[in-house]
This record gives C-alpha cells, sequence and structure tokens, in this order.
C-alpha cells in the first residue's frame, strides 16, 4: 500500500482520495469535538476556523471521490481486463507438474492497464476491446464517461454498484453545500432558520444518502440480501461506510438543537466517530484497489484461489 501507487487507476484514486477525505474529517473532529471535552485544549478560533475550514476541505475531497467513484462504476464491465496466462513449471524434487494461473495484463484494454494516461486508451490489444461485450467501439478507447440512456435503462440503473456510486454522488454533492455554508464569515452570519436550512438540512440529507450508498455497496456482495459476505473486502467498504453516514446523519439530525451543551457535545462526537470509521472503510478500499486479480494455483490435481479483492 506504500510502495504501489497506480496514479493511472481511478479505482485507487477513488480509494485515495477517500482516504484523505476521512482523515481531514477526523482533523475536524478533534477542532470541534475536543475543546468540549478537554475545554483547556482550545484556541481562540479553534472550531469556527479550524472546524469550518476542514469541513469544507473534507467535504470537497469527498465530492471528487464522488465524482470518481462513479466514472469508476460506469467503466467497471471491464472483463476483457481478467484474461488468464498460464504457466507451466516442473518442480525437480517430485518432477510433478504443476499449473499457474495468473491475470494476464498484457491482454487488458481497461485504462488502468496504460500508465501513460488515466482517461485514455487502454491497453495495446485492441482485438480484445470491450466491444464484443457491450458494443463501444475497438478503436482502444475503453474509458467512457458517461453510458446512453438507452444504457442506463437497461443496464447501469439495474446494478447495485452503480445506483450507490450513484446514491454517493448526490449524496456528496449536497454534503458539499453544508461544507461551504460551514465556512468562517458565512455560518456566523446566519440566523438560526437560514443556518438550519443551508447548513443542517444538508448534513442530514447527505449523511442519509451516505447510509443507503453503503447499504448498496454491501447488499452488492452478497449472494442473499440477508446473509452478511464477511469474507468480502468490498462488503466490509460498504459497512464502514454505512457506519460514517450514522454518524454524520446523527451530527445534523442533533445540529439544530446544538444550543444545549449536551447536544452540542454528542453531535460533534458523532463526526468524530462517524469520520474514524470513514478512515477504516477508506484503508480497506485502498488495499482492496490494489488487489483487484484473483490467482488460482493448481498443484497435484488440487485446485487453490486466491481471490483478492
Amino acid at each position: 500500500m506504500v510502495t504501489c501507487v497506480p496514479y493511472w487507476d481511478v479505482s485507487y484514486l477513488v480509494a485515495i482520495m477517500f482516504t484523505l477525505g476521512s482523515m481531514v474529517w477526523i482533523i475536524n473532529g478533534f477542532f470541534v469535538w475536543l475543546p468540549l471535552e478537554d475545554p483547556r485544549s482550545e484556541f481562540p478560533g479553534e472550531s469556527l476556523v479550524g472546524g469550518g475550514v476542514s469541513a469544507f476541505i473534507g467535504a470537497s475531497i469527498f465530492e471528487i471521490g464522488s465524482v470518481l467513484l462513479l466514472l469508476e462504476a460506469i467503466n467497471a464491465n471491464q472483463t476483457a481486463c481478467f484474461g488468464w496466462a498460464v504457466e507451466m513449471e516442473l518442480e525437480k524434487a517430485d518432477a510433478s507438474v504443476v499449473t499457474m494461473v495468473k491475470p494476464n495484463k498484457e491482454d487488458c484494454t481497461h485504462h488502468h492497464a496504460n500508465r501513460k494516461n488515466l482517461v485514455g486508451a487502454g491497453g495495446s490489444r485492441p482485438e480484445h476491446s470491450r466491444e464484443a461485450n457491450d458494443g463501444t467501439s475497438s478503436r482502444g478507447k475503453s474509458f467512457r464517461w458517461m453510458p446512453s440512456l438507452m444504457e442506463l435503462r437497461t443496464h447501469y440503473l439495474r446494478e447495485l454498484g452503480f445506483l450507490a456510486s450513484l446514491v454517493q454522488f448526490i449524496a456528496a454533492t449536497i454534503f458539499w453545500i453544508a461544507g461551504f455554508t460551514g465556512l468562517p464569515g458565512i455560518i456566523d452570519h446566519l440566523s438560526q432558520s437560514v443556518e438550519n436550512g443551508v447548513y443542517w438540512v444538508p448534513q442530514i440529507v447527505g449523511g442519509s444518502g451516505f447510509i443507503v450508498s453503503g447499504l448498496l455497496f454491501t447488499l452488492e456482495t452478497q449472494r442473499k440480501w440477508y446473509i452478511p459476505a464477511l469474507h468480502v473486502l468490498g462488503w466490509h467498504v460498504g459497512f464502514w461506510n454505512f457506519i460514517g453516514g450514522i454518524g454524520f446523519t446523527l451530527c445534523g439530525a442533533l445540529g439544530p438543537a446544538t444550543t444545549d451543551s449536551g447536544v452540542e457535545y454528542q453531535a460533534t462526537l458523532a463526526t468524530f466517530w462517524g469520520s474514524w470509521a470513514f478512515m477504516i472503510g477508506s484503508t480497506i478500499q485502498w488495499y482492496e484497489s490494489l488487489e483487484k486479480y484473483p490467482v488460482e494455483r493448481a498443484r497435484g490435481g488440487n485446485v487453490q484461489t486466491n481471490h483478492k479483492g
């Protein structure tokens, strides 16, 4: 995770953006919650300036990550990336043949196979393009900015992964409004009624969207909707984002009553533990983005499968 930096891969960039955003929100939690927990640690402008600016930066990073996440969902159906290369090895010890099956990245036409172009041409073999799968052009231009209306109706709107990404994007966009209106110079000049409408309500709606998105991502990984897929990394990503969404929603719901010190404490604390939940999910997503290929190894007639990602 430290030495591998596939900056040309949108999946990796999504994970990094959400990880960075979660880190900023954790810092924000210290700015707004710690002074209530330990008043001796407070310094001038900590909650208003430190909390307001960090919230705006965190919301903006989440918005960028959500845009990339939606682009990733649009380009998710890339079966050509998972071609297999078969290697035969002869072990000297017992003269048995070992068959190793591993990803053949040379046959991949997805954008992440091209280190020179983030959103342009894919791999170097257009004959393996996605045209055979979904009718796109075989000119090597495998990255798509948006699907057609026909594809939306017949394919994307029936995929949980795309719906989760779409909900995440809409939620992050609404949530960004709260990040903007929470900046110093804006939030401290609003009446209570206006503050409720342009600051707390976007937090409630955006946080609720994060809950729905996280839930959809977990359901996507489950064979049956009521059985958690604890062995799948993607399930844990969705689960922790679901928990983080609860924290952010709870903060917004308690916000209009923060004139009470006890309510204010719980609201800021909800942002703090919700940020840590997002951090856990984002870190797992970061790891998953680097381990996207399953590997099978056959030895002596026994096949071992190690699915990563």
